[in-house]
């Protein structure tokens, strides 16, 4: 059992969320390569149905540039990604006892200690409405665990914090996940979830799998297939989707809504300048924002993401003078470029509600 994190201040939180920013969305490693030789990843399914709206309630974003993290991370002394993933020697399994679980422990033996439960800043993927359905975005959480891992599966029951988002797993769902260094494993309580209820779609249903891989795989900080169980062994679907073999990521812009923002956070307060950064997808790298109060646009602009087009997201940020606006509550946009005029369904949005001092 890994040796559980300590809490982070402020600065080594935040820090942890702009390393989680680039390891979340890089590709596939060559050690998932080696993982797919010795047992099978099975790749979600692309297709989509008509979207399946739900009520909305929470939220995400998604990356940063990785030369800035290092730097950050060498000047606060704080170990390189090398260091950070568990291999098979270093076994982490958290969660509720399992139907599976060894009970043969003699009276006398000493009961093992559990790890105590702390904060820790996790990567949480959740549900939210796009020009192409339901897709996931991201946002950084302050979750209870035992370590990151068993706080990232106690944040896919949890509410997000942006109103915009929300997820389909209830409380109670999961008992707890493992990750062995190859395969992550996450335990259902029971079979209530085995098919795709009435109501949901083909393709809410498929992201709502990928938000567990997406979430789970932020956690260890490698693009390991994850394997959905109950008892202890692999169950065949959830939600209706097979899952009887390991769970890869699917392509970012396959399942991930293609603007996100990862600061400023939901509820944020500042004054003088407003710090802005997400990723993005969009034409020509242009990602266009807005500053809005009661619905009126006060401010505007556009930055330009590190990339176009691709399979992937790339990371955009900028500084905004915002002292010219009066003290109050306002709500950044950002968005892709949508060359078409909205003929091609619009563009895709994200927003963040903050308070300028």
């Amino acid at each position: 059992m890994t040796t559980p994190m300590d809490p982070r201040d402020p600065d080594e939180a935040r820090l942890a969320e702009l390393f989680h920013d680039a390891v979340s969305e890089v590709e596939p490693s060559d050690a998932l390569d080696s993982i797919r030789s010795r047992t099978k990843v099975t790749p979600m399914s692309a297709r989509r149905s008509n979207p399946w709206r739900y009520a909305l309630l929470g939220a995400v974003a998604t990356a940063a540039v990785i030369g800035a993290i290092a730097f950050a991370g060498d000047n606060l002394g704080l170990t390189s990604s090398d260091d950070t993933t568990p291999g098979p020697a270093q076994q982490s399994h958290h969660g509720k006892p399992t139907q599976g679980s060894d009970s043969s422990q003699s009276p006398d033996s000493p009961t093992p200690t559990e790890p105590a439960a702390s904060d820790f800043t996790v990567a949480a993927y959740y549900l939210g409405d796009t020009p192409q359905g339901v897709r996931l975005y991201r946002e950084f959480d302050a979750v209870t665990g035992a370590d990151k891992l068993d706080a990232a599966v106690h944040a896919l029951s949890a509410t997000p914090t942006d109103p915009d988002y929300s997820t389909p797993w209830p409380e109670g769902t999961f008992t707890g996940a493992s990750y062995n260094g190859d395969v992550i494993s996450i335990d259902l309580a029971d079979s209530s979830l085995h098919d795709r209820p009435s109501g949901m779609s083909e393709q809410v249903a498929t992201e709502a799998v990928q938000q567990v891989v997406y979430t789970l795989q932020a956690a260890v900080q490698a693009r390991a297939g994850v394997q959905f169980t109950m008892g202890g062994n692999p169950i065949d679907q959830v939600l209706g989707v097979p899952t009887s073999e390991p769970i890869a990521n699917d392509k970012q812009i396959d399942v991930l809504s293609l603007v996100s923002i990862t600061s400023p956070e939901e509820g944020d307060s500042t004054s003088g300048t407003l710090s802005i950064s997400g990723v993005a997808n969009s034409f020509e790298a242009n990602v266009p924002w807005q500053i809005l109060q009661d619905g009126k646009v006060v401010q505007d602009g556009f930055v330009t993401a590190e990339g176009a087009y691709g399979n992937d997201l790339y990371p955009w940020h900028d500084e905004v003078d915002v002292s010219p606006l009066p003290a109050g509550t306002y709500v950044f946009k950002a968005s892709t470029d949508d060359p078409s005029g909205g003929e091609g369904g619009g563009p895709f949005v994200d927003t963040r509600t903050f308070t300028l001092q």
